[in-house]
């Protein structure tokens, strides 16, 4: 993690902001950590629970939510802070991705009598909502213009994810990344002319791990870059333009049960014209809880066993005898994706050199 810290640092540049996703890296030691190397204060957040437990954590935290959130989250947000030098007007931006949006905001904060910093989600090419006309952004800037008591612009997001994921033949990753800059710019354009006063503290956001590696010119729109599970790089980040990047999160499962053979519920004779002679299926081992979103890392050639079904409390896997495990032993593989995975088994266990150094809770909620 520390390894790829560096190589993600390196890719930010100079006149760019790095800001941490907290969704891929739910757990506030770990931040603590990445913060640190990363030297930002800057994190998107996704979870109103969180939201809260990021302000009293870390209560200096420079904070983008990474999609707009129903109008009842944030009014409870604003009444369940707590204790905290956190202050929202100047550290936090909402996102708002439609008029309707804005406008349930203004009210909340007519009703809370607070003044609410505003970025606008805009659609830059992945069709996953924001704004997408240039009369719908104008007219937005405008609301927040005239709300100046209870509403503040803050900037912009918009991601695009989807560079680099429409197959080649129909568009290349360069066309996808230059039309989603241009369309960046164009609003960025109408956003500077309503609000010509604006600061050097703007947030224009954009990119995420998949796409961090095209943004390091200072020729894309962006001065402020998301970026987190390329640090823990989840299987689905295995991309090209993140191959420096290492493996840095693993499910380990202890070995319950362990066999020759493989044997399934039913008559011996289908096992064996399923299995039978087959390398693969000359081991069969029972673990610890299943159904992981992942894929099994160490030993290689050990493999879930579909044929058995899925069970989240013993899943089947089968090997060949040259890998053979034992009871006790473990099983590990690679999450996916890391949002999700480590929010699920309670404490991480925290390598370094081989040696077990630490445990992290993560987020709760």
């Amino acid at each position: 993690m520390r390894r790829n810290v560096e190589r993600l640092t390196a890719l930010i540049a100079p006149s760019k902001r790095l800001r941490l996703v907290e969704k891929s890296l739910p757990v506030p030691s770990m931040l603590d950590e990445l913060m640190r190397l990363a030297r930002t204060q800057a994190l998107m957040v996704f979870h109103e629970p969180q939201l809260r437990q990021t302000a009293y954590r870390f209560p200096d935290s420079d904070i983008l939510l990474g999609k707009p959130m129903p109008v009842q989250a944030a009014r409870h947000f604003y009444l369940h802070l707590g204790n905290t030098h956190f202050d929202p007007a100047r550290q936090l931006q909402w996102l708002v991705d439609t008029p309707e949006r804005l406008d349930t905001y203004l009210q909340l904060a007519k009703g809370l009598t607070v003044r609410m910093r505003i970025n606008i989600e805009i659609d830059v090419g992945l069709h996953r909502g924001g704004v997408t006309d240039p009369a719908m952004l104008q007219a937005m800037l405008q609301t927040i213009r005239a709300a100046g008591d209870h509403l503040q612009f803050s900037g912009l997001m918009g991601y695009d994810a989807h560079v680099g994921k429409i197959p080649s033949l129909v568009e290349s990753r360069n066309t996808s990344f230059n039309k989603a800059n241009q369309a960046y710019t164009a609003f960025k354009t109408i956003a500077c002319a309503e609000f010509s006063e604006l600061s050097k503290d703007i947030c224009w956001n954009g990119a995420g791990s998949p796409t961090v590696a095209l943004h390091n010119s200072d020729e894309s729109p962006l001065n402020d870059i998301s970026a987190g599970a390329c640090l823990l790089k989840g299987t689905m980040f295995d991309l090209d333009l993140l191959a420096d990047f290492e493996p840095a999160i693993f499910i380990a499962s202890p070995i319950l049960k362990a066999w020759d053979g493989t044997h399934l519920a039913g008559p011996q004779w289908l096992s064996s014209l399923l299995f039978g002679g087959r390398q693969s299926r000359e081991r069969t081992y029972f673990t610890y809880g299943g159904d992981w979103r992942g894929e099994v890392c160490s030993p290689s050639r050990i493999v879930p066993n579909k044929w058995f079904g899925v069970s989240y409390n013993q899943a089947m896997f089968s090997g060949p005898r040259q890998q053979a495990l034992a009871v006790d032993d473990w099983l590990f593989l690679r999450p996916h994706q890391s949002e999700g995975s480590l929010l699920q088994f309670g404490a991480l266990q925290v390598v370094e050199d081989g040696r077990v150094v630490d445990e992290w809770l993560p987020f709760t909620e």
